[in-house]
């Protein structure tokens, strides 16, 4: 309940779509909308959360972000959970987090393409087999009294999912772009 009156007093963020056609024009878009406030306590670092299946090709761009983000950020500062799927287990991982941020890949983008948008729980009923950011804030709301205070959907469009472990060009060319963002969020939101 804390959490939900938390972003209630946010006003909301905006979201970014970067296409692999105008890549990072200038600063990435700014967050000082939510900067600042409510921050997270300095023992609770951000969480970042992503899945994919790296034998589906670009279907693992969520995977190679996640593995690419372990030497970004030091452990203190962003704790990284990745898996092939969402889990009813991570719930208790978004719980201890004050700032989530939800990586996956994305069929209905343009190849290469990244959106970050803002993520609020959805009370709906939850599927064990589908579990979508929204649906992940819910759980850890329902199952452990509270979620992040602020939450934010990082996808990649991607352009072919038949089986191989490597990556079509434009995904391969988004993962620096994509953690430049990533880095970009963090500093904006944790200090």
């Amino acid at each position: 309940m804390r959490a939900k009156n938390a972003e209630a007093s946010l006003p909301p963020a905006p979201f970014a779509l970067i296409t692999p056609k105008t890549g990072l024009d200038g600063p990435p878009t700014p967050l000082e909308s939510t900067a600042g406030l409510n921050g997270p306590p300095a023992n609770r670092p951000a969480l970042l959360l992503a899945c994919g299946n790296s034998l589906r090709q670009d279907d693992g761009v969520g995977l190679r972000i996640a593995e690419a983000a372990e030497q970004l950020f030091p452990a203190s500062r962003l704790r990284i959970v990745a898996a092939e799927q969402f889990t009813p287990e991570m719930a208790v991982d978004l719980a201890e987090a004050a700032l989530a941020i939800f990586v996956d890949a994305c069929v209905t983008d343009e190849p290469g393409a990244i959106r970050i948008a803002p993520v609020a729980a959805r009370n709906a009923e939850l599927e064990s087999h589908r579990l979508d950011p929204p649906a992940m804030l819910a759980l850890a709301e329902a199952l452990c009294g509270r979620a992040p205070a602020r939450a934010f959907a990082v996808t990649i469009g991607a352009g072919s999912l038949g089986y191989g472990e490597e990556m079509t060009g434009p995904l391969r060319q988004a993962v620096p772009r994509a953690l430049r963002l990533l880095e970009s969020l963090v500093a904006q939101l944790t200090t």
